[in-house]
């Protein structure tokens, strides 16, 4: 009789065994979502120091008459705001508009012995200088590699002391001049919405012509075609998380 009941229990247990493995649920892949695409788009703002440098100049007397070239090779550091936006086209390309305020000490000073004359000097200063460029930047996730241009404009500050032989040529004064700026740069984002960049400007100004006194009478200036190179890097703060 224990032997008819084991054979039972025994034939029961093999044909439930494989209803029971029916019932357990299989196990599935997990479930992962894709990665957030980073977005480029939206309003930012920062700030950025650099170093600029900038070519000679002319003094003459009277204006119109180029007397004396004086080598005032500009240079030295500026720092400043910047406020752009972004508006990502695809998922390689990017344009956007950018201006930005500095506030510079960009000078030189040259001391000379003028022709006939005595001791000497002119300083010339770039105090202030923005500019207003568009975008249009080649997109690789987190990276920009990016060409810019637009407009310029600056502040040039100059005094000078010419001691010609019997009067003196003095120059104190200022002049804001416009011009065209173009350059190119790279930008790197190393959070959500924080990004560094560093970039490359050639600015090209108008003529420059700020005028004195010739103490015997008449005018003197100090004139040139300057232009600017810089490079400097900036810190940006995005508005935006920088992801959809």
């Amino acid at each position: 009789m224990k032997k008819i009941i084991t054979s039972a229990l025994l034939a029961s247990a093999l044909f439930s065994a494989p209803a029971l493995a029916a019932d357990i649920p299989a196990k599935g892949p997990v479930f992962k979502a894709p990665p957030a695409v980073f977005n480029w788009t939206g309003w930012y703002g920062g700030i950025n120091a650099g170093y600029a440098w900038d070519p000679n100049y002319v003094f003459e007397n009277p204006p119109g008459t180029p007397d004396l070239i004086l080598p005032l090779n500009l240079q030295g550091g500026f720092g400043g705001l910047q406020i752009g936006y972004n508006r990502q086209i695809s998922a390689i390309w990017l344009i956007g508009v950018e201006a930005d305020f500095q506030f510079a000490d960009i000078k030189d000073r040259f001391n000379f012995t003028y022709p006939g004359g005595g001791a000497s000097f002119a300083a010339l200063t770039i105090t202030h200088f923005g500019t207003v460029r568009a975008r249009f930047a080649y997109v690789m996730d987190r990276s920009l590699i990016y060409f810019t241009a637009g407009g310029a404009f600056a502040q040039f500050k100059a005094n000078v002391f010419a001691d010609f032989d019997v009067d003196d040529g003095i120059i104190n004064g200022r002049q804001w001049l416009a011009g065209y700026v173009v350059g190119a740069g790279f930008e790197r984002a190393f959070a959500n919405n924080w990004s560094l960049k560093f970039e490359y400007l050639f600015i090209d100004f108008a003529h420059l012509d700020i005028r004195g006194i010739n103490t015997g009478g008449g005018q003197v200036a100090l004139t040139g075609d300057p232009y600017m190179h810089l490079v400097r890097l900036g810190l940006n703060m995005r508005f935006a998380t920088g992801t959809p």
